[in-house]
């Protein structure tokens, strides 16, 4: 768990309640415009040869996107999330009480919630009051995994849907309702890891800053997990899984291109899926590869032309160290594995 130690009016919230689940719209801007663009500018970049040639991460994270990585978890050689699970069961009793009573537990991407669940049980069972907010872009996949914690599942801690971007929570940590609140900012799954190691920093920090001089008293915190195995074969296997679960996955930036371009720009049937391990960076590539030319809007792709989706980045405990400094970050906790290959 790290301090953020960093020195430095939005949309009415539009609060959504159906089936017993609050999810508040924190949504500033149309999405969808905005993911276009992104995509359009990041193609013309990489196949002009200015920047890599990328499809934005962005694009894996429609509903399809977070069901098929939600397949991917319960993957055996997906040993991210039964590691995280595996710490947060050995030492939840110890990470609970650094939350104080009343706080805002904040998470950035909270999937079905199976880890997160484990601490807010650990902070229930300490009779400490506790607002938990999961944040996500689709509305129906938060819907669908506060289900899962009814409202008589703690007797202490509220659930809450967020809906919206990391910059609609910046936003929203900042208003006046929320700003007084200690908090824990908590970012679990290596979700880190897909950001280049500058962005990575440059992220963490806009959310300490965020954090910083809300409450005269301190209190608020950030849970980040991390990923440190570099077992080339282990990782390997938990980004090419033998049943193609993560290729599914990644095809599906292809249809949710095409659905934030509003028509049919891409054929799923014309591109393939590659993955290596990049010893030098020290990160699992994802790459979407054309099987033939293709013409996108009068930009011209060539065949065999590898495009990123996604990089996961794997920190030693030296890029962890230089992480928290970059970020203005101050560590004062850590939960590792056994073999410490994995990391809070």
């Amino acid at each position: 768990m790290l301090n953020g130690s960093t020195e430095h009016d939005g949309v009415q919230p539009h609060v959504v309640k159906g089936e017993d689940v609050d999810i508040v719209d924190i949504r500033q801007r149309e999405q969808n415009k905005s993911l276009a663009d992104m995509l359009r500018s990041s193609l013309r970049g990489g196949v002009s040869g200015k920047d890599e040639p990328t499809f934005p991460n962005l694009l894996l994270w429609d509903q399809q996107g977070l069901r098929l990585f939600e397949k991917i978890t319960y993957n055996e050689a997906y040993y991210l999330t039964n590691t995280e699970i595996a710490i947060l069961e050995r030492h939840c009793k110890e990470i609970a009480p650094k939350n104080e009573p009343g706080s805002i537990v904040l998470e950035l991407g909270s999937g079905n919630l199976r880890k997160i669940k484990i601490l807010l049980q650990a902070l229930d069972d300490l009779d400490r009051p506790a607002d938990y907010y999961a944040l996500d872009l689709s509305r129906s996949e938060l819907q669908r995994s506060l289900l899962q914690v009814p409202r008589d599942t703690f007797s202490n801690v509220r659930c809450h849907g967020l809906l919206g971007t990391y910059d609609d929570a910046r936003e929203w940590l900042g208003r006046a309702e929320i700003a007084g609140r200690a908090k824990c900012i908590i970012s679990l799954g290596s979700t880190i890891g897909s950001f280049s190691r500058a962005d990575a920093a440059a992220f963490l920090c806009a959310f300490a800053h965020s954090l910083s001089g809300q409450r005269q008293s301190g209190g608020s915190s950030m849970l980040i997990g991390l990923d440190a195995c570099t077992d080339q074969k282990k990782v390997f296997r938990a980004y090419n899984d033998a049943q193609g679960m993560n290729a599914q996955f990644i095809l599906n930036t292809i249809d949710h291109a095409n659905g934030v371009l509003g028509y049919r720009a891409f054929d799923k049937h014309d591109w393939d899926v590659q993955g290596e391990w990049d010893k030098l960076a020290g990160s699992h590539n994802q790459y979407l590869v054309p099987t033939r030319d293709i013409n996108f809007e009068g930009l011209p792709i060539v065949a065999g032309k590898r495009m990123l989706v996604v990089k996961s980045h794997k920190y030693n405990p030296k890029q962890q160290a230089q992480l928290w400094r970059s970020a203005g970050l101050v560590e004062y906790g850590r939960w590792n594995n056994e073999d410490k290959s994995y990391g809070k």
